[in-house]
């Protein structure tokens, strides 16, 4: 088997001439308070299908997306702040079904309006902030309150933490109801120390497409395309993955043959990454952060490369992810 050193040194020999690019968005994993709580909101709530549970760790599937679940104590959205959240798409009469289930189950929600879409803010019984987003067909739009910088009043992120009583939940009425369904994952929208820097990175190294970009005089906001996911940044108040943090972190899909060549130019471009490392010998994995300290994750399901990869510690190997040492001060 390979070692950590000798594939750094055969990633140091890559020079990559085109960028290599992501093909895809793999997962979202998230702290969560409590897994047996959080397993009930998932399925009943968000409904999701459960495709993977050990101890401490489930994954559920809501459509085109997976949603990791760690048991901890803390590391999600600030009780008070926006970023970050994830967004799903939803359609109209979906939007007004999952605003009544959002209320069947006590959730506090905040339904609003920006322009002609629609959208509802509400956390998770941890505290991850999330967002519905239905730009077409919903009836009861003139109704939702308009957008703080729409002339709205602001909205309250603090109210909408709540203490969930997941055994009722559990429990429910019995009788059968619509459950609503998203369309599919819209972005996750995060905090960014230096607006400007965070710009540079994610369209030069990263390879995003810039689609959104404002200044509203103080901050800045704005989004890129990423492998047919849209990843936005702001220096509005929020938070990232804390320094030493594993969670909330953020995966995407890489080819095989885009694998090494991706480490060799995050390197290339001033960017800490971990060793490339297995699960299994056939998986490849890889960690980084942009520049502010989010935490993103590199996943190719099948990499023949693997086999020769160092193997995580939690897998029997001696591979132990530092981490706080992925932090860095890029100059790009």
């Amino acid at each position: 088997m390979e070692t950590a050193t000798t594939t750094s040194a055969t990633v140091a020999q890559l020079s990559p001439t085109t960028h290599p690019r992501f093909s895809g968005m793999s997962h979202v994993s998230l702290p969560c308070r409590d897994v047996e709580e959080s397993k009930i909101f998932y399925a009943q709530v968000m409904g999701g299908e459960l495709v993977h549970t050990i101890s401490g760790f489930v994954e559920f599937r809501l459509e085109d997306i997976v949603i990791g679940l760690s048991e901890q104590a803390d590391g999600g959205s600030g009780r008070d702040a926006e970023y970050p959240h994830y967004a799903f798409y939803i359609d109209g009469p979906n939007f007004e079904l999952m605003k009544n289930l959002l209320d069947r189950y006590s959730v506090p929600n905040h339904p609003y309006r920006r322009d002609a879409t629609a959208l509802i803010y509400f956390r998770d019984p941890s505290g991850n902030l999330f967002e519905l987003y239905c730009d077409t067909g919903y009836e009861g739009i003139s109704s939702l309150a308009l957008a703080p910088r729409r002339g709205g009043k602001p909205i309250d992120f603090g109210g909408l933490n709540y203490q969930w009583n997941s055994k009722n939940a559990a429990l429910g009425p019995k009788q059968e109801f619509h459950r609503p369904r998203f369309t599919a994952f819209a972005h996750a929208s995060l905090y960014c120390r230096d607006f400007e820097q965070a710009k540079r990175f994610f369209t030069k190294v990263i390879g995003g497409e810039l689609i959104h970009d404002v200044n509203d005089g103080g901050t800045g906001f704005a989004e890129v395309r990423v492998a047919g996911v849209i990843i936005g940044f702001t220096d509005r108040p929020g938070s990232t993955t804390k320094r030493g943090g594993e969670y909330p972190h953020y995966a995407f899909f890489i080819e095989p043959q885009d694998f090494l060549p991706m480490v060799a130019w995050l390197r290339q471009n001033g960017v800490t990454t971990s060793e490339p490392w297995t699960r299994d010998g056939i998986k490849g994995l890889l960690y980084f952060r942009d520049p502010a300290g989010n935490l993103f994750e590199m996943y190719c399901p099948k990499l023949k490369e693997a086999a020769t990869f160092v193997r995580g510690a939690k897998q029997g190997g001696s591979y132990e992810i530092d981490f706080a040492g992925l932090n860095y001060e890029w100059n790009g």
